[in-house]
């Protein structure tokens, strides 16, 4: 009888293919094997989803091979790729290829291996290729071209296998692991010649302003500088470096990394501290389910600062002492350095880092340990779930409310919805934590299908941590009260403030005369200060005063963005960039101005009311790189830096224990986006934008300027109400029918040709109205057609249509396929 695969390939078609098994590999092939097929006219890798003993094609193609003999894939990995493929009417292909590292095949590589020891060989070649085989044992290609140093053992080696004398496999084989280099940049010259030196870069060489710019800075400083740091700080690309120094007035150099820094900072306990009351109440509860073995599902919902990591650290130790592994997601690769450094810190050796910025070959690496079993535990954004890890019995997601756990391409998902699938798949535990849960969360904890667990009070520090950060630092700790080894602190006071008071006031800068004055007082008392704003750039878009022309992307209709360093208009949707316009194009006119303010021009702003400050800016602008990242949070642990000015990066569960002073530029940004949860986003931001605040040694307070201060989430966020907030927002969406009251799909028509988007938005409508009334779907209803709030990107006019419903895949399951719409099922926002 002859057996037959289904093999899901790397393509967005719907469905998988089926292929007839060669009988070489019955017996051998299972679920989860990455294989090599023939598409068409070519080869392509795919991974074997099902086997059977029929097939629904009358004379499918023969497997060509494994290309690897162990499963790239488990069973259960396999069964959630086909849930995922089915609840958001995805791909098969796309969803079983996120188990699969990018570029894997490439390090797919034939061992040969000896069959038959005593077959004497037929010539000179084949009595060549047998003796390498019986004194080295098995050996790669790649082994045998250094040994033989010609290609004529490759006919040997296919006649040999034909003979079944030897066998030839594919296997996996990951890139080794190399020690890092880390570059370093330092003046050629004396300081003191400082004035010199920026005489001598002429005007007329082309960005003389940041080689200047990098010269000031490599000035401060006492040793040599990283250059991730240079960049981030200056805006300076590698090209800049090489030019200084062919001028001799920087030089380069290099240095093996081998150590982390990070780890010397503040002290981290490497063995547990004991717990507060609140810590202990929810760890019981947690611990109680370990030991049961079964699935349980947990909301940890604690202030800023409450200690959520700790409760998190100790429900990793539970599931390593029961033999099983750890997944621990954080939502920003900001956020990976610290993190591990913690989990490193309690399970030192045991626990791998993976993100998108990884290279290929450092993503296979920690692929392949987590298959090998070599770590117990992985660290990192949505990826990490994907890793094969053998038995885990415990996903972390923190800071759940983030919207980076959703996928924004192709296949749209959710990962905690992946996270708990999987949990109940294998019965682990699935431990969410945040101090502002996403309210759809927070219902299903209502409604018992997640267990809700509160630390309600911020603990500060544990007292061996404060006592050695009060020693290095020589400032004496400021608590409201001790239990256990815990010092706990309130959470910071916070000061609304209405702009257009000010603006009634004559005061037109960006800063509110409280938030001055509280920045005079942190700096005065040489204390660290965060200034948030979420947007990018020095200027919200570009303008003429006199035509009234707004300089807006060619691809995308949305207005260009000002960004001084390199000054240049960038498009913050699909990354077009154009020169700065000295006059406006429209009418010739030199009256071209900047509106609104991004975080180049806060900055630009502090530096100029506070000259002395040291002022990091961090944002995808300056860190586009893990290195970068951990490059501006070590100066800043280091006081190397007195206002960090950030986008959201800077308000996801970073602890800062220096920071005294977090001020909100501006928070009416969020809740000005015609999107559902724009109340809740903005909240969230909010409120962890002031949870950076007095996590240190002293109290902290906060600053809120906005336009809008008796919006209902601006006063919660200002009162820390998370409670009143939710039940507000839960009320507001019930009435209107939003999620998580009803599910939502959104599908989204693109063509270069507005007309055409248009029309295949108002047929599709058509189709979906009939098929609700055909089908008696009285609880679904749609919105739109209409045009999406980005109308325009990379060059296509969008539609779309909002459908809600109980469960839309009843309506769309088959027409949407069919039709080839794109259809995103509870998307992260409606623009």
């Amino acid at each position: 009888m002859s057996l037959y695969a289904e093999i899901a390939i790397h393509a967005a078609v719907p469905t998988a293919f089926h292929y007839r098994v060669p009988e070489s590999l019955e017996g051998r092939i299972q679920v989860g094997h990455l294989v090599n097929v023939g598409v068409r006219s070519g080869r392509q890798p795919g991974v074997v989803i099902g086997l059977s003993d029929t097939s629904p094609v009358a004379e499918p193609k023969t497997i060509s091979g494994l290309l690897d003999p162990n499963p790239v894939m488990s069973a259960t990995a396999v069964r959630l790729a086909r849930r995922l493929a089915d609840e958001y009417m995805a791909p098969i292909g796309l969803c079983v290829w996120l188990w699969i590292p990018p570029n894997l095949i490439q390090y797919a590589e034939p061992v040969i291996s000896l069959l038959d020891s005593r077959y004497a060989p037929g010539d000179a070649l084949e009595h060549e290729v047998l003796t390498l085989l019986k004194k080295r044992g098995p050996l790669r290609y790649a082994q045998f071209q250094l040994a033989l140093k010609h290609d004529l053992w490759r006919d040997s080696i296919d006649k040999l296998n034909a003979l079944g004398v030897v066998d030839v496999e594919s296997t996996l084989l990951p890139p080794r692991p190399r020690a890092a280099r880390i570059q370093t940049a330092a003046l050629a010259f004396h300081p003191a010649a400082l004035d010199e030196a920026l005489k001598a870069i002429p005007e007329s060489l082309r960005r003389a302003d940041i080689l200047r710019h990098v010269l000031r800075v490599l000035s401060r400083e006492t040793a040599p500088m990283d250059v991730s740091w240079v960049y981030a700080q200056t805006g300076a690309k590698t090209a800049d470096l090489q030019r200084l120094a062919e001028l001799d007035l920087v030089e380069l150099d290099e240095k093996r990394s081998w150590r982390d820094q990070l780890v010397e900072r503040d002290y981290i306990p490497a063995a547990p501290p004991r717990l507060t009351d609140e810590q202990l109440r929810a760890w019981a509860v947690i611990e109680k389910a370990a030991a049961r073995g079964t699935y349980a599902g947990f909301v940890l919902y604690g202030v800023t600062g409450s200690g959520k990591t700790e409760v998190y650290l100790r429900a990793i130790d539970a599931v390593l002492a029961h033999g099983r592994q750890a997944i621990y997601l954080v939502p920003e690769i900001a956020l990976t350095a610290q993190t591990i450094r913690r989990v490193q810190a309690r399970f030192p050796g045991r626990a791998a880092v993976v993100h998108s910025r990884l290279t290929d070959a450092e993503r296979v690496r920690v692929w392949e340990r987590a298959r090998s079993g070599e770590i117990d535990i992985v660290v990192g954004p949505r990826s990490a779930l994907f890793q094969p890890l053998p038995d885990v019995g415990l996903v972390i997601v923190d800071e759940e409310h983030d919207s980076s756990y959703r996928a924004l391409s192709a296949p749209l998902f959710d990962s905690r919805k992946l996270a708990e699938w999987w949990m109940r798949e294998c019965d682990g535990l699935l431990l969410m934590g945040s101090a502002t849960p996403d309210v759809e969360t927070l219902l299903r904890a209502r409604t018992k299908e997640l267990t809700l667990l509160e630390l309600p009070r911020r603990v500060f520090a544990h007292r061996l941590r404060a006592e050695t950060q009060a020693a290095r630092l020589h400032v004496r700790p400021s608590s409201e009260g001790v239990e256990a080894d815990a010092i706990a602190r309130g959470l910071p006071p916070v000061t609304l403030v209405d702009m257009r008071e000010e603006l009634k006031g004559g005061n037109t800068t960006i800063f509110s005369a409280v938030l001055t004055a509280a920045l005079d007082e942190t700096l005065a008392h040489q204390e660290q200060a965060i200034l948030y704003l979420n947007r990018r750039g020095t200027s919200t878009y570009v303008f003429c005063r006199d035509c009234g022309y707004v300089a807006r992307c060619p691809n995308c209709d949305q207005p260009l963005t000002y960004h001084e360093h390199g000054s240049q208009l960038r498009c913050h949707t699909c990354g077009h960039s154009a020169p700065n316009p000295r006059h406006c194009p429209n009418c010739a006119s030199d009256r071209i101005r900047y509106f609104g303010a991004g975080t180049q021009n806060v900055e630009a702003e502090v530096l100029k009311r506070w000259p002395a400050a040291r002022v990091i800016r961090w944002d995808s602008d300056v860190a586009s790189k893990p290195e970068m990242h951990d490059a501006l949070l070590l100066r800043f642990l280091d006081h190397q830096a007195d206002i960090l000015v950030g986008t959201a990066m800077v308000t996801k569960g970073l602890d800062l224990p220096l920071v005294t002073l977090a001020g909100v530029v501006s928070a009416d940004v969020a809740l000005n986006m015609p999107d559902f949860r724009a109340a809740e986003h903005a909240f969230q931001l909010i409120t962890q934008a002031i949870g950076r605040s007095g996590r240190g040694l002293k109290p902290g307070r906060a600053v809120v300027q906005t336009h809008m201060p008796g919006h209902y989430a601006i006063q919660h966020a200002a009162r820390h109400d998370y409670a009143g907030f939710a039940e507000a927002e839960l009320t507001y969406r019930q009435q209107l029918g939003y999620p998580p009251f009803r599910r939502m799909a959104r599908i989204v028509f693109k063509h270069p040709n507005s007309g055409r988007a248009r029309d295949a938005a108002q047929q599709a409508a058509h189709v979906l109205t009939e098929r609700i009334a055909e089908m008696g779907l009285t609880a679904t209803d749609l919105i739109g057609p209409a045009p999406c709030f980005f109308q325009r990107i990379a060059e296509n006019h969008r539609w779309q249509i909002i459908v809600r419903a109980p469960d839309p895949r009843l309506l769309l399951n088959g027409v949407a396929q069919a039709q080839g719409w794109h259809v995103e099922m509870d998307p992260v926002d409606v623009l």
